[in-house]
């Protein structure tokens, strides 16, 4: 009895199959190397700007005295600024109303070619700070009344108001940001896929302008003075959103 032929396949086709097999793999690797560095990156810039009412107004005053010596011109200072925190008290005791004082001097302020004798100036400043401005501002015209002197008063916008309108802007930058890319997509003939960074950015607005006022005279500062004006105006807040974005194809 004979044994059924066996077909031996011979080494080289088996080296030649074996050899197909990777330069299959080598390709289908390539393919996805290639299938990967398909992506577009689009660098994009967004800013956006909201518009914010101020919520917060600042007041600073001084009292400013001037005598014939240092010590006529201290007790002079503290009995005005005395009477000006008593009065800033009762304000506060009705509505919120922040107090501080700030800095004191004392000074030699003469003698000058036209006045010989020798002066001396004392002074020493009130701050303070209320979002109730109908309020604040009639504390101040009672100060101005006691010969206190205005020499900054504006709005301002308060630390919650600020991030509020600056997640606003944030918000509007970023979708922004994406009608920008699904349209550069759409151009490109590709789809959006993803953002690969995005930097965020905001600025907070500058200080507005606030204009210094004269220390009123002696004999002036007894007239009647009504309240001070002031008026708040909008504030842009503005926010920046770039990013890199991946786009690929449909």
């Amino acid at each position: 009895m004979t044994c059924p032929e066996r077909h031996i396949m011979p080494s080289r086709w088996v080296r030649s199959a074996l050899l197909l097999g990777e330069l299959l793999l080598v390709a289908g690797f390539v393919l996805a190397a290639g299938a990967a560095h398909a992506e577009t990156v689009l660098r994009l810039g967004e800013t956006a700007t909201v518009m914010a009412h101020p919520d917060e107004l600042d007041a600073t005053l001084r009292a400013e005295i001037a005598a014939p010596n240092p010590a006529e011109a201290q007790r002079r200072v503290n009995a005005t600024m005395a009477d000006a925190m008593e009065t800033a008290k009762k304000a506060a005791s009705v509505t919120f109303i922040t107090i501080g004082t700030g800095g004191y001097f004392v000074g030699r302020s003469g003698p000058t070619p036209q006045d010989r004798a020798e002066h001396w100036q004392a002074s020493q400043s009130l701050q303070l700070t209320s979002f109730d401005g109908v309020a604040l501002l009639k504390l101040v015209g009672d100060l101005q009344q006691k010969g206190l002197a205005v020499t900054q008063l504006d709005w301002r916008l308060s630390d919650n108001a600020v991030r509020a309108a600056r997640t606003a802007a944030t918000k509007l930058a970023i979708a922004a940001l994406r009608g920008r890319a699904d349209e550069a997509a759409a151009l490109l003939d590709l789809r959006f896929g993803s953002f690969k960074e995005v930097r965020l950015d905001s600025t907070r607005p500058a200080p507005p302008f606030a204009p210094r006022v004269m220390m009123m005279a002696g004999a002036a500062a007894s007239l009647p003075t009504p309240p001070p004006t002031a008026e708040a105006a909008e504030v842009s807040i503005s926010a920046t959103a770039d990013a890199d974005v991946q786009l690929r194809p449909k």
